[in-house]
Parts: structure tokens; C-alpha cells; sequence
């Protein structure tokens, strides 16, 4: 298994949409603060404080980028054909979607880590510009880099889920688009139920990288994603160890 999960890392290493999200999330992060330090009407003035929100301003994105990279990681195969030199190699193709239900959720943590700690770099750096010491030792930053981590990965491994469960890649990107985008809110107004928002898969998320208002806890946003990870995650792996891949 160990075999399998660094063999999905050196894969991850040799292909370039890694580092052009990597790159992608490091400006978006320069942009962010930018903007939240730049834009402050209305909003309080800076002060040492100020470094969780700054550093919190791509969270929400980088569990997005997780989410991509995982139905990258699992559908990648199919579209470019190694699959069934995977499967050759090794015939036990639940413990090949294991590796990958490991490796991309760890690829996801790495991905908003590093991310987290260059917007924290140029966040510091900005505010020491302007005769600010920012702390960085505030329990909110601990917050937010565990909610990020949380999200990161466990939107990593519904990315593999999902990726398992349609194999097609544009049909997996474009269903977790509309999904998001269009469903969830189709389901609440037919049925009626502006509570049932919290519940579905993006608030899931949105309440650890944005907690409060209607969400649920941190705590709960995490066993519910988590809840959903792992049903994804089993079905994807039982389609993909019974179904044909020609």
C-alpha cells in the first residue's frame, strides 16, 4: 500500500497542473490581501489582529482546489488511458483507489498549507510595511489553518469519490459545478426548506472555512463532510473495483 501511495505522489510531482494550481492559488492569495487591505471602508482598521482574516481570505478556494485535484487525480486515468496499465501492474484495484483516496487528500493539505503560510508571509510583511506587528501566535490563526486543513482534505477525498464514481473527467468537473452552483439551490426552493441548506455537501464545507451565520459547528460541518467523503469514497471504490473500464 505504501508502494501504491508513493507511486500516486511521484505522479502528482511529474504533472504540471500541480503547479499551475499551486501558482493560481499563490497569486489568488497576493490578491486577497490585497484587496482586504487595500478596501477597508466600512470595515475596522487594521491592527495586529488583523493577520487571521488576511491569511483566511483563500480558504474557501483552496478547498475548491482540493475538490479538483482529487477528481484530477482519479479521473486523469481514464481520459489518458493508464488505467489499464495501473490495473496490469497491480490487479487489486481497490488498493489502487485506496492510494489515490490517500494520497490526494494529503496532496490537498500540502497544497492549502503552503498556500496558507505564503498569504501569512505577505500578509505579515504588508502590515509591517505599515508600522503594524502582527501576531502570530492568535488562537483565530490556529483556527483558521485547522479549518483549512480539515477542508482541504476531506474535499481531496470527495474529489477521488466522485472522480471514481464518473470516470469521465469534464462530465465530473461540469456535475460538481452544477451541483454546487445550481442543484443545491433547486433542491431547497422545490422543497421548501431553507434549513436544508446546512446539510448539503458545500455548507458542509463552508462551515469549517466559514463558520457562523447559518452553518452548522466546525465540528459538525466536519463529520458531516466527513459523512459524505466516505460514502462517495465506498461507492466509488465498489464501481470501480465491479464495473468494466473498456
Amino acid at each position: 500500500m505504501t508502494r501504491l501511495v508513493r507511486a500516486e505522489f511521484t505522479k502528482l510531482r511529474t504533472t504540471r497542473v500541480v503547479y499551475g494550481m499551486a501558482a493560481a492559488m499563490a497569486a489568488f492569495a497576493v490578491l486577497t490581501v490585497a484587496a482586504n487591505i487595500s478596501d477597508r471602508q466600512g470595515a475596522p482598521p487594521l491592527s495586529a489582529d488583523s493577520l487571521p482574516m488576511l491569511v483566511g481570505g483563500p480558504v474557501t478556494l483552496l478547498a475548491g482546489a482540493a475538490l479538483l485535484l482529487g477528481i484530477l487525480g482519479m479521473t486523469g486515468e481514464f481520459r489518458h488511458h493508464t488505467v489499464t496499465q495501473t490495473f496490469l501492474v497491480t490487479p487489486d484495484r481497490g488498493r489502487v483507489v485506496a492510494a489515490k483516496l490517500v494520497a490526494y487528500p494529503l496532496a490537498g493539505i500540502a497544497l492549502a498549507l503552503a498556500t496558507l503560510a505564503f498569504t501569512a508571509a505577505v500578509a505579515a510583511g504588508w502590515l509591517a510595511a505599515k508600522g503594524i506587528t502582527p501576531s502570530m501566535f492568535d488562537a483565530r490563526l490556529g483556527r483558521v489553518l485547522l479549518g483549512a486543513v480539515l477542508a482541504a482534505g476531506l474535499c481531496g477525498l470527495v474529489g477521488v469519490g466522485v472522480g471514481a464514481l464518473v470516470r469521465n473527467q469534464v462530465a465530473a468537473l461540469v456535475g460538481v459545478l452544477v451541483w454546487v452552483l445550481v442543484i443545491e439551490g433547486l433542491l431547497m426552493s422545490l422543497l421548501n426548506a431553507p434549513s436544508l441548506g446546512k446539510w448539503l455537501p458545500s455548507a458542509a464545507a463552508a462551515a469549517l472555512t466559514n463558520p457562523g451565520a447559518a452553518h452548522l459547528s466546525r465540528l459538525g460541518g466536519t463529520l458531516l463532510l466527513a459523512a459524505y467523503a466516505l460514502a462517495l469514497a465506498l461507492a466509488g471504490t465498489r464501481l470501480v473495483v465491479r464495473r468494466d473500464i473498456t
